[in-house]
């Protein structure tokens, strides 16, 4: 190991016992022959790629994993209680009582949104009005609306197309005998699956007492080593791409869904040009969208090589750099260049997985394919009332990471499991990344 053919390999090995030299004595070539020289190696290994860090990251974040005793773990979120809604036609626009059609669907035990007595603003013109009575065409709502001034509307005060209404509030004259009906909120349901990860690794009982110029150890512990670490990879990588599936079959795979898909299912996108390459007025079209989601004002994104290197320089000095002594407690020591952009403090940094071109290689980006080092993906760690942090790792009970041996005929034991010359090893886990409110994500990259 480490030795190089034909540069510090022994040849032929010249002569044996006691031999007459003549008047060369003692080379060192010779010794090197023989195969006595011990080579100059290096005890310890060199690894040159490093690990990532999205597990440890949200395992500080989130304050530690989370328990399951389900493969399938379920919430459900409460959308926003009041709506708006855009105007189809109007009837009797220019008379004091107009029927608005609306783009709301009205089912049958299902009556819209809007109720007798609300009161709506037209975006269009600031106007307000009351609404006076409600019905159902076509599968979609309609309201009856006069003036909150009184008058007749007018197709400035309401436009025949285009029209958009809020509702603001509710109208009601002195002894009423109610309210003018009554809405229910009913909250969506989303889950995510498990997946469970294997690896083994395998060593017979000699290569388990061979020592290596490695550490002066046997390499076994240097595979083992390599195999826990490319299982937390696995961890990661699946934690990150993962596509949720959850199979009919008792014996099937489930895979669980990863961040990616929640930010690019739920989430705030911001695409550009690669031959631009990502600018200020890109950043500032993603946190606007995300400033509507009533999310967390401490983001982290994590950037790929390229869009890392562009964002300082569409950044440069027009935004209040973040000193590591006002970034959150659960940041310090992580390497984050951080910003104040109106209020959001983003926290940028380089996620190395992005480049492992073992996992993502390297592609023209497209509609459905993606340059990642061109990508940031943004995250919103918020505390969630009654679910802790809105991103969290969590894993089936008593599987966050089992490793267990496989005894053969290596073990001390009297009694084997099996009749094999050496010792078998088994990691397993089975987890689940959660996004709770994935709207709250973000994702901006190139897409040609």
């Amino acid at each position: 190991m480490a030795i190089i053919p034909g540069t510090n390999t022994p040849s032929t090995i010249t002569g044996t016992g006691s031999l007459s030299r003549g008047t060369t004595g003692l080379l060192e070539g010779h010794i090197f022959n023989a195969g006595l020289e011990k080579p100059d190696i290096l005890p310890a290994l060199i690894v040159k790629f490093p690990q990532y860090y999205l597990l440890s990251l949200t395992d500080k974040i989130a304050g530690g994993a989370g328990e399951l005793f389900s493969n399938t773990h379920s919430w459900n979120v409460q959308d926003r209680t009041r709506r708006s809604a855009s105007v189809t036609t109007v009837t009797n626009g220019t008379t004091a009582t107009a029927t608005l059609l609306l783009d709301i669907a009205d089912a049958a035990g299902d009556e819209g949104y809007f109720l007798v007595g609300d009161v709506i603003r037209v975006g269009n013109s600031g106007e307000t009005g009351r609404v006076t009575a409600v019905s159902v065409s076509g599968g979609f709502q309609t309201i009856d609306v006069v003036r909150s001034v009184g008058g007749n509307w007018s197709t400035t005060l309401l436009p025949a197309s285009g029209s958009v209404i809020g509702h603001i509030a509710t109208g009601f004259a002195e002894g009423s005998a109610g309210s003018g009906g009554f809405r229910t909120y009913l909250p969506t349901a989303d889950y995510n699956v498990t997946s469970i990860l294997r690896r083994g690794f395998k060593v017979t009982r000699d290569a388990m007492a061979q020592k290596t110029w490695i550490d002066d150890k046997t390499w076994q512990y240097k595979n083992e080593d390599f195999e826990q670490k490319e299982f937390m990879r696995d961890v990661e990588a699946l934690a990150l791409f993962g596509k949720r599936f959850k199979s009919t079959s008792l014996q099937g795979v489930n895979q669980t869904r990863g961040l990616m898909e929640y930010a690019a299912g739920s989430g705030q996108s911001v695409t550009f040009a690669s031959s631009v390459g990502v600018q200020e007025s890109d950043w500032q079209q993603l946190l606007q969208g995300l400033y509507n989601q009533n999310g967390s004002n401490d983001l982290i994104a994590l950037c790929g090589r390229k869009i890392l290197f562009d964002t300082q320089n569409a950044l440069a000095d027009r935004y209040r750099a973040i000193p590591n002594s006002e970034k959150p407690a659960e940041l310090a020591g992580l390497n984050f260049q951080s910003y104040e952009i109106a209020g959001k403090r983003v926290h940028f940094a380089y996620y190395e997985l992005f480049s492992d071109t073992a996992i993502v290689p390297t592609v023209a980006p497209g509609a459905d394919a993606r340059d990642f080092e061109n990508l940031a993906l943004v995250l919103d760690f918020q505390n969630i009332p009654g679910a802790g942090r809105n991103i969290q790792m969590k894993y089936r009970s008593g599987a966050k990471m089992i490793q267990k041996f496989v005894t053969g005929m290596a073990s001390p034991q009297m009694e084997v499991s099996n009749a094999f010359d050496g010792l078998q090893g088994e990691l397993l886990t089975e987890f689940m990344p959660v996004c709770y409110q994935p709207n709250k994500l973000g994702l901006i990259y190139a897409n040609s």
